[in-house]
């Protein structure tokens, strides 16, 4: 039941992060009481839930992970290198830039994005 991965196809996305936009995506410790959208994965499901999320520019992304997922930079689409979270982690990150951000879990491939507005 595992999915493949595969290479780097060369495609791109359509709305990109800001061009020179340094350290667009950032933790923020501790957690909000209440984030501007929560994303997350189960152990017997190969998705994030939601698969995409939209929020406006500064709001933060809660990302709940199971043991067997993770949260890395899609390097297939525009993305920025501080969109990590670790196998069973819970993580909040804020992205202070506009764009569309890709996402994937690295042993199993499946990917999300988060636009921001």
């Amino acid at each position: 039941m595992l999915a493949a991965c595969g290479g780097d196809d060369g495609g791109g996305a359509a709305d990109a992060p800001k061009e020179g936009a340094a350290n667009t995506v950032s933790e923020v410790s501790p957690c909000p009481g209440t984030p501007d959208a929560v994303v997350t994965t189960e152990n017997t499901s190969f998705a994030y839930m939601p698969q995409a999320t939209t929020i406006t520019q500064g709001q933060v992304v809660q990302f709940v992970l199971s043991s067997d997922h993770d949260v890395a930079p899609n390097t297939q689409v525009n993305t920025d290198p501080g969109l990590r979270v670790n196998f069973g982690q819970t993580k909040c990150l804020r992205f202070t830039a506009t764009g569309t951000f890709g996402y994937k879990c690295t042993p199993h491939g499946f990917v999300g994005t988060v636009t921001v507005n």
